[in-house]
Formats: C-alpha cells, structure tokens, sequence
C-alpha cells in the first residue's frame, strides 16, 4: 500500500508555522509520497523552519538538483522506496515565476520490487477567458505525453497529484478536467472504493497572519475544487481511499487543503 499526499501549500512568507502545520499532517497520514505545489525556493524552502529541513527525518526530494527552481517537488520515504528514473519540466507558454510544471518519479517498493510512477502538477492560473483555459489545455496536454513516455518505457501507471485551476465553482470554469478526462485521465475520486464526501480543496481566502507570524485557521470554508489526484494508464490494482482533510490544522496551513490517497499496487 502506498499513501500518497498532494498539497498545494501557498508560496507565501512567513511560511514556518505553516510548515510545521504541514509536517505535522503528512505524519498523521503516514504518506510514502508527497507532492507539493507553490513550495517556493525563496519562500517555504527558505523560511525557518524550511520545508526541505522539516522533510529530511524521513523523506527525500526526488530531483534535489532542481531544489532552487522547482515549485513542484516529490518527497518520498527513502527506507521504503527508491527511485528508478525521474524528471522536471516547465510548462510552455504562459508561466509565472517558472512555476508551473511538472516533477515525476519512477519509484521501485524496497520490500516488493512493485513499480509505479508518481507526479506533482501545476497548472496556469489566470482567468481571463479563452487564452487562460487554452493554455490550461495545453498544460494537460504536456503531462500526458510525458506520462505516455513514462509508460512507454516502464510499463507502469502515473498518479497525478496537483494544482489544476479549473474545476466545480472555480472562477476559470471546468473544461480543462474535461478534456483532461477525454484524454484519458481519471480522477480516482471515480473508482476509489471508499471516497470522501468532501466537494471542496480550496477558497477565495488564506489563513490569517498573526502578530507573532503565527497563523489563525482561514476563515472561509472550502468552496471550490481546483486540485485533484488522476491516473494515467493501464491500473490494474486498487486505490482503497480518497480523502479531503478539512480540519482546522489543514485550513491553516494554506489556502489549499490536503487529498490522500491509498493506493494498493
């Protein structure tokens, strides 16, 4: 069983309370695999304490040589896995900061010799209309051929954890998931056995900043869905669980709330 972890947990300073916020929900959840989104290289990977120190008891950054560039990075448990191949690219077209990309490993189990592939994901964010959902299309197009290579030369699925910007309420609409869905992906929401009732993965607000740069829990529910856990490719085992987590350390970490995903290989 792998459990895996994607947030997008606001490219912001101060950023080391909500760090700490952080790791302390990927231990609640045990995860083998996180994915991050807007993990800053001058923000939460810079912030004391950092988002690489607060990982490093247990985990490693697949692709560390991109640490001060990457928004988008993989940690995985290191006892547990090991990595076979692995991979950063930016998006094309618009991108702000070089932000918006894709980071992807190949992990081997240590124990079992199961394979399988894991990504984190950014996509363009603007609103704007046509151009801004065009260029969200072509996002998704991207990561597809890159998860098609991956499964070319492996043979295994991919599991897509990120930040999509589009989706239910969202002001940029929902087609790109769509699309997303015509190419091929499936939102694991659909075929997980036991799944959240929880709609929701984000909100027009942030949590608040304290006087002594701590932080105090948003004060707007979740109200849209814009992230989203997708595998590409032939799956021939199970994902067991979905799961939102809403509670007040999770709205305080950022404006995006963390998925989970356990996934039986």
């Amino acid at each position: 069983m792998i459990t895996f972890y994607s947030q997008n947990i606001w490219n912001s300073s101060p950023a080391g309370y909500r760090t700490r916020l952080l790791r302390s929900l990927i231990s609640d959840f045990d995860a083998d695999i996180c994915a991050f989104q807007e993990c800053g290289p001058q923000t939460n990977r810079k912030d004391s304490p950092s988002v690489n120190s607060l990982m490093s008891d247990l985990y490693k950054e697949a692709l560390p040589q991109f640490d001060n560039v990457n928004f988008t990075p993989l940690f995985y448990k290191n006892d547990k896995l090991s990595v076979v191949d692995e991979g950063y690219q930016l998006y094309s077209g618009l991108n702000d900061s070089k932000s918006k990309g894709v980071s992807w490993a190949v992990f081997e189990e240590i124990k079992t010799k199961k394979r399988f592939a894991f990504a984190s994901t950014h996509f363009w964010w603007m609103d704007r209309g046509e151009e801004d959902t065009n260029q969200r299309i072509e996002n998704a197009k991207e990561l597809k051929n890159i998860c098609a290579e991956i499964i070319n030369k492996y043979n295994v699925p991919v599991f897509i954890g990120g930040d999509f910007n589009n989706g239910k309420n969202s002001t940029q609409g929902d087609e790109p998931y769509f699309e997303m869905l015509k190419m091929g992906f499936v939102d694991i929401r659909n075929i997980a056995e036991k799944c959240t009732n929880q709609e929701y993965t984000c909100q027009f607000a942030y949590p608040v900043l304290q006087d002594d740069e701590t932080f105090a829990v948003c004060p707007v529910e979740p109200n849209i869905c814009i992230d989203y856990i997708f595998v590409y490719g032939e799956f021939g085992g199970k994902v067991k669980s979905f799961y939102i987590e809403t509670n007040d350390k999770a709205r305080t970490s950022s404006d995006h709330i963390p998925l989970i995903a356990e996934i039986e290989f």
